[in-house]
């Protein structure tokens, strides 16, 4: 067991080997994210559909990682200026592995992300990091249409 409050992380490039963590911490962050927002069918869509899979078959090459003694620990993925996902296991939050994943993809060039209107913590957390809303928007989420705001940094 890692002691969320003593350890190293290493912030790289996710490899195929990673896609086991992966799938683990992208599916608990989604269901905590947004197992409230939608309904018991498209819950189960999700999983049925292995929609998690899916993202990890498109994003897989683009993702970075946060490491902590070979486990993956944290996620974001940033690709043509887009942060498409930013995941931090709930036991490591608010030990800055977010905050550095969110610096390493706009530093690689991501400025421009996502994020549900309903998702108070994360408007919060990005705004503290420098990012300000631009719009507001409806995005798909498994067959669902949820507001969302577009946040920017400049």
């Amino acid at each position: 067991m890692i002691d969320p409050l003593n350890f190293d992380c290493i912030f790289r490039p996710a490899m195929d080997s990673d896609y086991e963590d992966l799938h683990r911490l992208l599916y608990a962050c989604w269901m905590e994210t947004y197992g409230r927002q939608v309904s018991r069918k498209i819950v189960r869509r999700f999983t049925d559909e292995d929609c998690v899979g899916e993202h990890l078959r498109e994003f897989l090459n683009s993702m970075q990682v946060a490491d902590v003694d070979g486990r993956v620990i944290g996620a974001i993925n940033q690709i043509d200026g887009c942060i498409t996902a930013l995941n931090v296991a709930k036991e490591f939050r608010r030990n800055r592995i977010g905050f550095s994943l969110l610096h390493n993809a706009y530093t690689a060039g991501g400025r421009r992300l996502s994020v549900g209107v309903f998702n108070v913590p994360a408007i919060r957390f990005y705004e503290r990091c420098g990012w300000k809303k631009a719009g507001q928007f409806f995005e798909d989420i498994c067959g669902v249409e949820l507001s969302a705001f577009l946040m920017v940094r400049d």
